[in-house]
């Protein structure tokens, strides 16, 4: 599965998080499929939900890291 997959099941299974962390090693492959780089605090925007680096050895979730 590619990340922006994986972010599409996450953003799925838990629509009303308002917030999504992408794995480090994820996140560069993630940004380029959806065509964006991070604003200025490190995250991007997609499908109304805000979308951050969650660190190394992380998994995509809508809880915080």
């Amino acid at each position: 599965m590619t990340a922006k997959q994986l972010v599409d099941i996450a953003c799925d299974e838990d629509p009303r998080a308002p917030c999504l962390w992408v794995p480090s090693d994820l996140w560069p492959e993630f940004c380029a499929a959806i065509r964006q780089k991070p604003n200025l605090i490190g995250a991007v925007i997609y499908r109304n939900k805000t979308i951050r680096d969650g660190g190394p050895y992380s998994d995509v979730t809508t809880r915080q890291p």
